[in-house]
């Protein structure tokens, strides 16, 4: 046991002198709207269960399915978890929807989020998203049904197909010949509408859009007021792209470093991180707040004592450093657990679902309001989890009694 703290101790060690000699850049990128919180008050709509479904499939190269989820093919229960080239979804999820590939076509119902990254989304017109779609394609194209977008893409187009709700998106050219049920919160270079017949393209809330030049907006295409700001930077779409793909790496490879690190100097560490999903949750996140409130109180009253004033610096930097890692060591916690479900157990699969769970992470944390809360707690866990693994275990105590009896 005193090896494994030692150990630990090294580790943060070795992270401290990293952190004062490496310093990362990064820009950060602020809406030019506020995001409103999403109503409950919309009229429900009927669940997946309603679909039809026959000889449906789904096609990809290499697809990574939650061990929660059925073996039936019209029907899954729980998340999805998909990536290779070409994916196409044609049976009912009942679950949010995770997925990394070159081209996603969606012609089912999905019970919960998507969050996609691809070269191209296609949501065909029997495709439904009864909640939120998170993505960052290159095209994005709707003729189905979403709840609501929120996409960053070069192309946008909404073809005959209708977005429930609010659609917040960064993009070159948006082209709407479908419907936007209430707001569109808009970041781009131009804005296209259908005019032409019955199927126009409308807004029934308001549009507020940004631009580096004045758009001309037809009549009777936007139901309420149209806000609109000029921007002056050309490039703010390059940018914004290029800052969340810089922080995702980032993330990435923090997490990779943590997780190296950890198999070659502490890999007892790195095992037992799997005992602590479940019923132990809870008390990692119980020691996770108590060691974010009690250590910097400790740190206060040890300078107050002025003769324990570097204790308490030292202290106080093992803190931070373990704050900052902490986000790395839940992500290892949670791929340590899904590799178990998966029977994964070579380094190198472990490695690349290492990553598939990071940006999963990552995404979520982009999540308006809640992402906020996400990544809150997910540092709390890491932190607690770090804590209880240094602590001293209750069978260690009883199995020394024994031998001294």
């Amino acid at each position: 046991m005193l090896k494994n703290k030692t150990k630990i101790i090294a580790i943060l060690a070795i992270l401290i002198l990293l952190f004062t000699n490496i310093v990362v850049f990064a820009d950060n990128e602020t809406n030019e709207y506020d995001i409103m919180p999403i109503t409950t008050d919309d009229a429900p709509i009927d669940t997946a269960e309603n679909s039809s479904s026959e000889n449906l499939n789904v096609s990809s190269d290499n697809s990574i399915a939650n061990a929660d989820v059925n073996s039936e093919e019209n029907y899954q229960k729980g998340d999805v978890y998909l990536t290779g080239g070409d994916i196409t979804i044609d049976y009912i999820v009942d679950g949010n929807l995770f997925v990394c590939a070159n081209s996603v076509t969606i012609n089912s119902q999905i019970g919960g989020d998507a969050f996609i990254i691809a070269n191209n989304l296609i949501i065909d017109e029997e495709g439904y998203i009864f909640s939120n779609l998170f993505t960052t394609c290159n095209n994005i194209e709707i003729k189905g049904v979403v709840y609501d977008v929120y996409a960053i893409t070069q192309n946008l187009s909404i073809s005959n197909g209708y977005i429930y709700r609010d659609l917040r998106t960064t993009c070159n050219t948006l082209t709407i010949n479908g419907t936007v049920g209430r707001n569109a919160f808009v970041n781009c270079s131009s804005i296209n509408f259908n005019t032409d017949g019955n199927n126009l393209g409308i807004i029934y809330g308001d549009l507020n859009y940004t631009s580096n030049q004045e758009i001309s907006i037809p009549e009777n295409v936007v139901n309420g007021n149209t806000n609109a700001k000029q921007s002056n930077n050309e490039t703010t779409i390059q940018s914004t792209i290029a800052s969340y793909i810089l922080d995702l790496g980032s993330f990435l490879a923090f997490i990779l470093i943590i997780w190296l690190i950890c198999l070659f100097i502490a890999p007892k560490f790195l095992k037992s991180t799997n005992n602590y999903i479940g019923k132990k949750s809870l008390s990692i996140l119980g020691f996770g707040i108590l060691a974010l409130i009690a250590i910097p109180v400790l740190c206060i009253i040890l300078i107050l004592l002025r003769l324990t004033s570097a204790i308490s610096l030292l202290i106080f930097s093992l803190y931070v450093l373990s704050i900052i890692i902490s986000k790395a060591l839940f992500t290892i916690m949670v791929n340590n657990y899904v590799c178990s479900k998966l029977n994964i157990n070579k380094n190198l699969a472990t490695f690349g679902m290492l990553i598939i769970t990071g940006i999963v992470i990552w995404a979520l944390g982009l999540i308006p309001y809640v992402g906020a809360i996400i990544s809150f707690i997910t540092v709390i866990l890491g932190l607690g989890l770090l804590v209880v693994s240094i602590l001293p275990k209750k069978q260690n105590k009883e199995n020394t009694e024994n031998i001294k009896d």
